[in-house]
């Protein structure tokens, strides 16, 4: 089996650091990985270009050594699946509302006898020793995110099922759900935020976390979060061309 990256830093409550991207460039990858950050998302949801970037960012992803997880768009096996056999060692999957859409996604991560995924991993079992078949299902990663409010209410029964092996809590989604309005500061989020970390504790679920910023993060990491994202690279992007025009004092 590849090295399990996630689960083995879960084992001995690591905290890993998500490199979060949504510009979806093989050299930033390149680049993010040589500062050292852990892992890398690749965001198909809110994020640029299709497969064959995709599949570009993943090959960069493993030449830098850092274990890959693909949001996908939205719950769709074909989706799913297309990013497993790309090289994917997890997927997430934006907007889940109940136990029997999280069952659905469950069963496109996994292959038969749990679910349904169709044979094909023309990249992914690059680099396996053995049989790839075999060891997939304990491989692969399942992460539906709680950012809705049927989730929320329906989180138990999602924690439940055999194959989620993560999940992340969205906050910003889940702010404007809850309040109506874009704030992760506010009391519901913090309240949901604090169950999602203690019930998937429960339940044995990995988690993870996107931090808009650090002051966000720090205090989920001392919470002990498995995986925390911290901002994303147009951000990161942003606020060094900011600083740099900045220091030497723009132009008028």
């Amino acid at each position: 089996m590849p090295k399990d990256l996630f689960r083995s830093a879960a084992r001995r409550h690591k905290t890993l650091f998500d490199a979060w991207l949504t510009m979806n460039n093989p050299l930033a990858i390149e680049l993010i990985g040589d500062t050292g950050w852990d892992c890398v998302t690749i965001d198909q949801q809110h994020g640029a270009g299709g497969n064959d970037t995709m599949l570009s960012c993943l090959t960069a992803a493993r030449a830098a050594g850092m274990p890959a997880i693909v949001r996908v768009a939205n719950n769709d096996h074909g989706l799913v699946g297309r990013a497993l056999d790309a090289g994917a060692q997890g997927i997430m999957c934006p907007l889940i509302e109940n136990v029997g859409q999280a069952e659905s996604f469950v069963q496109a991560v996994k292959y038969p006898p749990r679910g349904r995924r169709s044979w094909g991993p023309y990249r992914a079992k690059i680099g396996v020793s053995g049989d790839y078949f075999k060891i997939a299902n304990r491989f692969t990663i399942a992460c539906p995110q709680i950012e809705t409010k049927g989730a929320l209410s329906d989180l138990d029964s999602i924690l439940g099922l055999k194959g989620v092996d993560m999940v992340c809590f969205g906050p910003n989604d889940l702010s404007v759900a809850l309040t109506g309005k874009l704030d992760i500061w506010v009391k519901e989020v913090q309240e949901a935020m604090a169950e999602v970390l203690a019930k998937s504790r429960e339940h044995g679920v990995m988690t993870l976390i996107f931090c808009n910023d650090t002051e966000f993060a720090k205090p989920r990491i001392k919470e002990g979060w498995d995986v925390v994202a911290i901002g994303t690279d147009t951000g990161w992007l942003t606020a060094g061309a900011a600083s740099a025009l900045a220091a030497v004092g723009s132009s008028s």
